[in-house]
C-alpha cells in the first residue's frame, strides 16, 4: 500500500491556508517523507514538490517533472526551474530566520543542462549569509549527481 501524501498534507501551515495542488497523482519520489505544504496558489497549480530531512539536518527538496512541465522539446521550461527555485531557497530562508517571513530581492540562475520530462530535479539550499535584515541563499539543482542548474538569491527578512 503506498502513502497517501494529498491525505498528508495539512490544511494549515505557519497559519496559512495550504493549496491543493492541481495534480494529485505525481508519486513521491523514493527517500521522500512528505509532500511540501505549498501556500502559494500559483505554486500549487504550477507543481507539488517534496521534502526531507536529512541525517545533518538539512532539508532536500524534490520535483518531480511532468507533462505539464514540458517546453515542447521533451525539457522542463525555465520558468518553472526558477519558480522552484524561489520556492525551496524561500522556504529554506524562512526556516533559517526562525520562520520570519521573507520576500525575494533578486534571484540569478544558471542554466547547465536541460532537465528532461520525467526526471527528479533536487535541491538542498545553502544559506551563504544572514543579516539581521538580509538572508542569502543557493542551490545546486541536481538530477542524480548532475548539477543541471544553479541559483542564489537575495531575501529581505520582513518585520511585523
Amino acid at each position: 500500500m503506498s502513502f497517501d501524501w494529498l491525505a498528508a498534507l495539512p490544511a494549515e501551515a505557519h497559519g496559512l491556508k495550504v493549496q491543493r495542488p492541481v495534480r494529485g497523482d505525481i508519486a513521491m519520489p523514493a527517500g521522500y517523507a512528505a509532500a511540501t505544504p505549498l501556500v502559494d496558489p500559483f505554486e500549487a497549480y504550477i507543481f507539488q514538490t517534496f521534502r526531507r530531512t536529512n541525517a545533518d539536518g538539512t532539508v532536500t527538496y524534490a520535483l518531480p517533472i511532468d507533462d505539464r512541465h514540458d517546453n515542447s522539446r521533451g525539457m522542463a521550461h525555465g520558468g518553472l526551474l526558477m519558480s522552484f527555485a524561489d520556492s525551496a531557497l524561500g522556504m529554506a530562508a524562512f526556516a533559517a530566520t526562525n520562520s520570519a517571513w521573507c520576500v525575494t530581492v533578486s534571484q540569478s540562475s544558471t542554466f547547465l543542462r536541460g532537465v528532461k520530462v520525467g526526471e527528479l530535479l533536487e535541491v538542498t539550499p545553502i544559506v551563504t549569509r544572514a543579516t539581521r535584515s538580509l538572508i542569502f541563499m543557493r542551490g545546486d539543482f541536481q538530477v542524480g549527481d548532475d548539477v543541471a542548474f544553479q541559483a542564489s538569491s537575495v531575501w529581505k527578512i520582513a518585520r511585523s
